[in-house]
Order: structure tokens, then sequence, then C-alpha cells
């Protein structure tokens, strides 16, 4: 269990339940732009220890307390534990992982050798995160101009629940070699429904210095002036 697992104590908690503390202004801040800085996409640090069951709740809590276009809330979390069905995705994903690998030549397929890209098997579950479009329909208020506004939603719940984790000493990893169809059957997601991520979830060792993509070479960030631009899009 990592150490912000075993945490106790009374804390101040606000109306939704998240803990709030005497940290200043200045110091939320802080904590909250070193998490950012912290968050990985893990890969092969994960331990398989155990989740307490406390802090899964807090996780799902945080990621369900993400905003939504109309409120509709459009997004639903499988948690996946058992062995065989993690086994048979990972087998799905290590054939697209092979597709890609053969578009490959030269140098990036050098480097994409070297990159492990799920830790399905080695984290201690997996939490399958989905879109249903019906959810508060017929009529979601902000969505009529933007189709994809709750396909948003959800990756705004996607992004709370890797802060938690992170915050909570645990490791996130977003698998993204897969076929939709292929995981709607897996899981029995209907057909309305839209898989969006499979995330594996669990303690690690660490979380290294590096994101993994930029350590291996495949890409480097960009600087932050390279993408903020005043009043109107670059030309090209």
């Amino acid at each position: 269990m990592s150490p912000r697992q075993d945490r106790g104590g009374p804390q101040a908690e606000t109306s939704g339940g998240h803990a709030t503390g005497d940290a200043s202004p200045g110091e939320v801040a802080d904590l909250f732009y070193a998490l950012c800085g912290r968050r990985r996409d893990v890969r092969g640090q994960f331990t398989g220890e155990p989740v307490d069951d406390a802090v899964l709740r807090r996780i799902l809590g945080a990621a369900h307390a993400a905003p939504s276009v109309g409120l509709s809330q459009p997004w639903d979390f499988v948690l996946v534990r058992d062995r065989n069905t993690r086994e048979a995705f990972r087998e799905h994903v290590a054939t697209e992982r092979d597709t890609f690998a053969r578009e490959l030549s030269g140098e990036d397929a050098a480097t994409f050798s070297k990159i492990k890209i799920e830790g399905i098997l080695e984290s201690t579950l997996s939490v399958v995160v989905t879109y249903d479009p019906d959810r508060g329909s017929p009529a979601v208020l902000g969505r009529h101009a933007i189709a994809d506004a709750g396909l948003y939603s959800v990756c705004l719940a996607i992004q709370n629940l890797w802060l938690a984790a992170t915050a909570e000493g645990l490791g996130v990893g977003w698998v993204s070699f897969y076929r939709e169809p292929v995981l709607r059957e897996l899981l029995g997601i209907p057909e309305r429904v839209r898989p969006v991520a499979w995330l594996c979830l669990g303690p690690v060792t660490h979380l290294e210095q590096t994101p993994d993509l930029e350590r291996h070479g495949w890409r480097t960030r960009l600087p932050l002036d390279a993408v903020v631009h005043a009043e109107r899009y670059p030309d090209s």
C-alpha cells in the first residue's frame, strides 16, 4: 500500500466529500501544479498490490465530480479485476501493437520496439470509462451545436480520475491500442455506448521523472510558447 493510501485522522470535507484541510490558496495551487507535473502514463511500474476500497471510491468520486455538458454526467466506470478478461484484452492489444509496428520503419521502428504500451496484467485493476450519449437526452443543454461535447465531458472525468489517483500515490496507464467493437463485446457494452478509455490502475514502485515517450526518444514536449497564440490562430 502506498504511503498516501494509509492516511488517517479527521479531515475537513466539502459537501461533495472531498478533503479541504487548512491549506492556503497559495499552498493548494502549489500542490495542484506539482500534481500536474507528477502525473505519468504508467506502463512498467505497477506492483499489483491491492488498492484500498476507500481510496478507490475517492478516486471515482473525483472522476464523477467532473463538469459535464448540461450536467448530463454521461460517463460510467466499469471496474475490471477478472484475470481472464484482462488476459483476453491484453491479447487483443498485442495484436494491435503488431499492426502499428508493421507501419513503422527505420529509427521509428527501432524506437517503438523498446516502448512498453500497457500494464494490463501488472496493474491491480482496470477502469473502463464509457460515454452514453443518451444520458440526459433528448435535450442536453449545450450539446445542440457541438455534438462531441458529451465525449469531451467524459475526458474531463478521466483527467480528474488520473490526477486523483496520482494524489493518492497510485499510477494510471491509458491503453489505446484496441478496437472499440472488441472491447464492447468483451465487456457487454451496449451499441449506443462508446468505450472511451481502458485505464490500468494500481500502486507503483515509482513515477518516472520524465514521461516514457520522451525518455525513449519518441517525441518531446513542445514549449508552451509554441502553442499559445494571441487573438487568432497563426498562419500555417
